[in-house]
C-alpha cells in the first residue's frame, strides 16, 4: 500500500489554473480567429523564449456552491436521471430527502452517469452495473452563502448519504517555459532517447490500442473555429467527449492537452515535426479541463467513466488536485478494476504526491531532467511508482541551444491555430511517455493484465537514486525497449546511431542563432497552473551593511517590483495608500472581471551573510467579498528560482483596514530571496478579493 503523505501546502509550477467552472464555448472568441495564415508551417516557428510560471494556491480549492454526494443504493433509485433545478423539482416523495435538501439548501441536482449514457447509447441499467456505484454520484448545488462545510456535514450525517464532500478542482501539471525550435526535428526529442524510443519502435508502435486522454482537449479536428494542429494529422483519433462544453467537439482551447497528446501519439515518419512515443495508437481526446487548464473531480469521475465505457485501455491524466476524494478514488479503482491503467501526474509542487496519482490503483508519475536528476517542480514520496522525462527549461545540459523542456506542437493559450513547437516541463510532459509505453506493451502483447503491465513499466526502469525504490524516483525512469522484451518483445540487433544535437543554427531558418546556452527564464506569476511574466526582474537588491534593502518601499516609483502578467494583473493605484500617493494592489477589485487570477508582486533582495536580524514588514489592506471560498491573501519568501521557501502569512479578510504585517526572516541571511504578495480569486458570481500593500521594508541589523 502506498503510505499517505500530509501535504504540504506549497506554490507549485504548473500549467492551468484555480477555479473549475465549466465555459461556454464562445462563438469567436477574443484574439483566437483562426486564419489560414496563421497556422505555422512545420521548421518555421519563430524563436520564443518568453516564460510562464504559475502557483497553485495555498488553500484547497474547490467549486463554490456544490458538493459531490454518493446517496445510498436505495435513494439512488429514487433520483433523478436528468439534471434538475428548484426545490419543487428535487421533491421524490420521500420526507427525509426532501426534508435534508431543505435543511441545506440543496436547489439542484446533477447526475454524474446519466450523460455517458446518453454519449454512447449504452442504457442506464447497463452501465450501472458495469460502473459499480457510479449511479450514485451526484453534483448536488446550493447557494454559494451557504457554508459548505455545513452543507457537508449535514449531508455525510443523513442515514440517506454514503458520503459528502467538495467539488475539488484538479489543474494540468504542465509549466510551459516557452523556446521553440525554428527546425523542429526530432534531434531536439532527447527525452526519446532518454527512454529507448528508437529501440523500441523496432518492437512496437502502439497500434490498435487506445489511449484517453483527459486534459484541456486535443487540436485533433477541423471544427468551426477549430482546426487540427498539422503534426497530428496522421494521428490516429476515436470518438471523445468535451465534458466542458457538453458536446462531442472535445477541442483544445488551451494547448496543454495537444502538447500531452504529441508526445503520446503525435504524428512520426512524416516528415515533419516531431515523434510521439506510441505514434499508431488510437487517441481518445476527452476533455474535462477548461481553457485556463482547471476542472472539477466530477468532470474527472465522468470522463474516467467515458473513456472506459468506451473500450480505453489506458487513461492518461496530465493533471493533479490537492485533495482526496472518495468518489475520484472509487473511480479510478473501478477503472483498474475493469482491465484500464490509469496514469497520473504526481504534480509540480516539489512536495507529496497529489490526487489522483496518490491512490494504490494509479500510476503515479514524477518528471526527471536531461541528466537524469528530479526535475525541481516534481512531487516524490513514497506513493511515487516511476519517473519519465518532464523536462527542465532552466538549463541546456544536451547543448542544443534551447532549454531542456519536452518540445510537441501545440499553441499557446489565448492563440489557438498558431501552432509552433514548444518546450514544456512538468510532470503533465513526462505522464504521457508512461501512458504511451503502456500502449506499446499492450499492442505486443494483449493479454497483459494491469497488474502485469504496471509491472513491466517498473520491473525495467532505469533504477536511479539510492538502490531499490525510492521516493525520488520510485522504481526508476521508464525504459521502453527493455519493458517490451520483458513481455515478448524482440530487440534489433543493432541499436540505431542516436541523433546528435545540433549546435550550429538550425536549417531553415535563416537569421536566428540560439545562444549556446540557455537563459533561464524570467519568474513569473505563480496560482494553481503559473503566466509569463512581462517585465524582467531588478538584479538583487546591493547589499548595505545595515538598513533597509527593499527598494521603492511605498510604491511611488515604478522601480524593483515586478508584477506577474496572470488574467488579471496586479498593478500600482491611486485608490488608496498608506502613505504617500500610490500602494500596489494584487486581486480583483472590479466584480465585472469575474475571473479566476493569482496576481502578485514582488522584489529580489539578498540578505547578508553577517546580518545579526533581518525583518520584513508590509502594511495590506485587505478586500474580500467572497468569504469563505477558496481565495486567499498571501505574503511569502521565495527562493532566487521562485520557489516557496515560507508562507508567511495566508488569509481570507475583508478588514477594508491597513494592518501591519511584521517577520522575522533572519533565517534567509546569505539567501537571495523574493519578498512575494499575492492574491488568488476562484472565479465566481462577479465577487472579488485582493489585497492592496504599501510601505514595505526589509531591515537588516549588525
Amino acid at each position: 500500500m502506498k503510505r499517505l503523505h500530509v501535504f504540504l501546502l506549497v506554490l507549485a509550477l504548473l500549467l492551468g489554473s484555480l477555479t473549475a467552472c465549466a465555459r461556454s464555448r464562445p462563438e469567436n472568441p477574443a484574439n483566437t480567429q483562426p486564419t489560414a495564415g496563421k497556422i505555422q508551417p512545420s521548421g518555421e516557428s519563430l524563436l520564443d523564449d518568453s516564460s510562464e510560471v504559475l502557483v497553485n494556491p495555498v488553500s484547497e480549492a474547490y467549486v463554490p456552491g456544490e458538493v459531490l454526494v454518493k446517496f445510498s443504493k436505495s435513494i439512488a433509485q429514487q433520483l433523478p436521471t436528468e439534471r434538475k433545478e428548484g426545490i419543487q423539482a428535487l421533491s421524490v416523495n420521500n420526507p427525509a430527502l426532501d426534508a435534508l435538501f431543505a435543511d441545506t439548501g440543496i436547489t439542484g441536482l446533477r447526475p454524474l452517469l446519466s450523460p455517458i449514457a446518453q454519449v454512447t447509447g449504452e442504457s442506464l441499467e447497463s452501465l450501472s452495473a458495469r460502473t459499480g456505484s457510479a449511479r450514485q454520484f451526484y453534483v448536488a448545488s446550493f447557494s454559494t452563502d451557504k457554508n459548505i462545510s455545513d452543507v457537508v456535514q449535514k449531508l455525510s450525517a443523513s442515514e440517506n448519504v454514503e458520503y459528502a464532500e467538495p467539488n475539488y478542482v484538479a489543474f494540468a501539471d504542465g509549466i510551459p517555459r516557452y523556446a521553440v525550435p525554428n527546425d523542429p526535428f526530432f534531434s531536439y526529442q532527447w527525452n526519446m532517447d532518454a527512454i529507448q524510443m528508437p529501440t523500441a519502435w523496432d518492437m512496437s508502435t502502439g497500434s490498435g490500442v487506445t489511449v484517453a486522454i483527459l486534459d484541456t482537449g486535443v487540436a485533433y479536428e477541423n471544427y468551426q473555429i477549430y482546426q487540427q494542429a498539422p503534426d497530428l494529422a496522421n494521428t490516429h483519433f476515436v470518438n471523445g467527449y468535451d465534458f466542458i462544453n457538453g458536446d462531442t467537439h472535445p477541442n483544445d482551447d488551451n494547448g496543454h492537452g495537444t502538447h500531452v497528446a504529441g508526445t503520446l501519439a503525435q504524428s512520426t515518419n512524416n516528415g515533419e515535426g516531431v515523434a510521439g512515443v506510441a505514434y499508431n495508437a488510437n487517441i481518445m481526446p476527452v476533455k474535462v479541463l477548461d481553457s485556463l487548464g482547471q476542472g472539477t473531480y466530477a468532470g474527472i469521475i465522468q470522463g474516467i467513466e467515458f473513456a472506459v465505457a468506451n473500450g480505453a485501455k489506458v487513461i492518461n491524466l496530465s493533471l493533479s488536485g490537492h485533495s482526496g476524494s472518495q468518489a475520484l478514488e472509487e473511480a479510478v479503482n473501478q477503472a483498474r478494476a475493469q482491465g484500464v491503467l490509469v496514469v497520473a501526474a504526481a504534480g509540480n509542487n516539489n512536495g507529496a504526491v497529489e490526487y489522483p496519482a496518490r491512490y494504490d490503483s494509479v500510476l503515479a508519475v514524477g518528471a526527471v531532467r536531461f541528466d537524469k536528476s528530479r526535475a525541481r517542480y516534481s512531487n516524490y514520496g513514497s506513493a511515487l511508482d516511476v519517473v519519465a522525462p518532464g523536462g527542465d527549461n532552466q538549463v541546456d545540459q544536451n547543448g542544443d541551444g534551447f532549454g531542456d523542456g519536452i518540445v510537441q506542437q501545440t499553441f499557446r493559450s489565448g492563440e489557438i491555430n498558431t501552432f509552433r513547437y514548444l518546450f514544456m516541463e512538468g510532470t503533465s510532459m513526462a505522464t504521457p511517455h508512461v501512458s504511451g509505453l503502456a500502449a506499446l506493451l499492450l499492442a505486443q502483447n494483449p493479454t497483459l493484465s494491469v497488474d502485469a503491465l504496471e509491472n513491466a513499466i517498473k520491473s525495467t526502469a532505469l533504477d536511479l537514486g539510492t538502490a531499490g525504490e525510492d521516493e525520488e524516483y520510485g522504481a526508476g525512469l521508464i525504459q521502453a525497449a527493455d519493458a517490451l522484451a520483458s513481455v515478448g518483445g524482440t530487440p534489433p540487433t543493432a541499436t540505431p546511431t542516436p541523433v546528435v544535437p545540433p549546435t550550429a543554427t538550425p536549417t531553415g531558418a535563416p537569421g536566428v542563432t540560439p545562444s549556446p546556452t540557455a537563459v533561464p527564464p524570467t519568474p513569473t506569476a505563480t496560482s494553481p497552473i503559473p503566466p509569463t511574466a512581462t517585465a524582467t526582474p531588478a538584479p538583487p537588491t546591493p547589499t548595505p551593511v545595515a538598513g533597509d534593502i527593499i527598494q521603492n518601499g511605498g510604491f511611488e516609483s515604478d522601480t524593483a517590483w515586478v508584477f506577474m502578467d496572470t488574467p488579471v494583473d496586479g498593478r500600482y493605484t491611486t485608490e488608496r495608500a498608506h502613505s504617500g500617493t500610490r500602494s500596489a494592489v494584487v486581486g480583483i477589485t472590479d466584480p465585472a472581471q469575474d475571473q479566476f487570477t493569482y496576481s502578485s508582486v514582488a522584489q529580489k533582495v539578498t540578505i547578508p551573510a553577517n546580518a545579526t536580524k533581518a525583518t520584513l514588514s508590509a502594511w495590506v489592506y485587505p478586500v474580500s467579498s467572497d468569504i469563505p471560498s477558496g481565495d486567499v491573501q498571501i505574503t511569502m519568501i521565495l527562493d532566487a528560482n521562485f520557489r516557496v521557501l515560507q508562507q508567511l502569512n495566508t488569509m481570507l479578510k475583508n478588514d477594508q483596514t491597513w494592518q501591519q504585517q511584521t517577520f522575522d526572516v533572519t533565517a534567509y541571511r546569505g539567501q537571495t530571496v523574493y519578498v512575494y504578495f499575492g492574491a488568488v480569486n476562484v472565479r465566481v458570481n462577479g465577487k472579488v478579493t485582493a489585497m492592496y500593500v504599501d510601505d514595505v521594508s526589509l531591515i537588516v541589523e549588525q
